[in-house]
């Protein structure tokens, strides 16, 4: 099975920091490192640190730019084939055996899994997604980086996060990853994982960074993009899908004219 990093952000937040350290040390899968990376934090984080120090592969506490720079840092720190993102707060589902189950799907550059969505400690819901994921999948739903393992070879030929981006560098770096066509992906309906409803990616304004990535990397890709988006509520509409047969018929009576006249045009040979 191939070697797992995990990677932990921190920047003040002990109590979600020491549930997501026993989440990660409760699993009987032995052929993992965890890295930790705390932005110097002054709540007690170090202290919680220190107490797991001895079951870490690595841990720094410095000052950064922000999550990205940290998450960088993780993946420089990393020696596994494939890393796991679980930042301060997130957990793996109470089993502790789901990374056996999980290491023996990866293969692909890309591997996600479903995860449980949390508010207020209550599951109200559960992230799924397509068997094999796509650009346009990405651009619409993109992963949750507690249940989507990356290989770090990926990382090492695309390039890092961009730490420009404060909340959307994760929704930047997959679009990377499926512009370039040798990625591969694949994902299964297993929950490993559960995303906080209220952490940063949800409250903070990651619109106004989402359209400044698009403009970057797809910028006309996007203009057809949205007008196929206006017409996706429309997509079982009766005149709509009899404007498509109608188009459907110009179409074969077009190919038929063309097939006659290359007939007709042999004929006179």
């Amino acid at each position: 099975m191939p070697k797992i990093t995990i990677v932990t952000i921190n920047y003040n937040d002990s109590l979600g920091l020491e549930k997501t350290i026993q989440s990660v040390l409760n699993q009987s899968f032995s052929n993992f490192g965890y890295v930790i990376i705390d932005g110097n934090s002054t709540d007690g984080s170090k202290e919680v640190i220190l107490n797991y120090q001895h079951k870490l592969t690595y841990w720094v506490s410095e000052p950064d730019r922000g999550i990205y720079d940290a998450m960088n840092k993780g993946i420089k720190a990393a020696k596994g084939e494939y890393l796991l993102f679980m930042n301060s707060g997130d957990v793996l589902v109470n089993d502790a055996t789901i990374l056996n189950v999980c290491a023996e799907k990866l293969v692909e550059d890309i591997v996600a899994f479903d995860c449980f969505l949390e508010k207020n400690n209550i599951v109200v819901g559960r992230r799924t997604h397509i068997a094999k994921p796509t650009l346009f999948y990405v651009i619409r739903h993109g992963f949750k980086h507690q249940s989507t393992f990356i290989k770090r070879s990926l990382f090492e030929k695309l390039g890092l996060y961009n730490d420009f981006y404060k909340i959307a560098g994760d929704y930047e770096f997959w679009i990377r990853c499926f512009l370039e066509s040798s990625t591969t992906s694949k994902s299964y309906a297993i929950p490993i994982a559960i995303f906080q409803l209220n952490g940063i990616s949800q409250i903070g304004d990651w619109g106004e960074e989402h359209h400044l990535i698009e403009l970057e990397l797809l910028p006309h890709l996007m203009t057809d993009y949205k007008e196929y988006q206006q017409l996706l509520p429309y997509q079982n509409s009766r005149i709509l899908k009899i404007v498509i047969s109608i188009q459907k018929l110009f179409s074969k009576l077009k190919n038929l004219n063309g097939i006659l006249s290359l007939k007709n045009s042999n004929d006179i040979y």
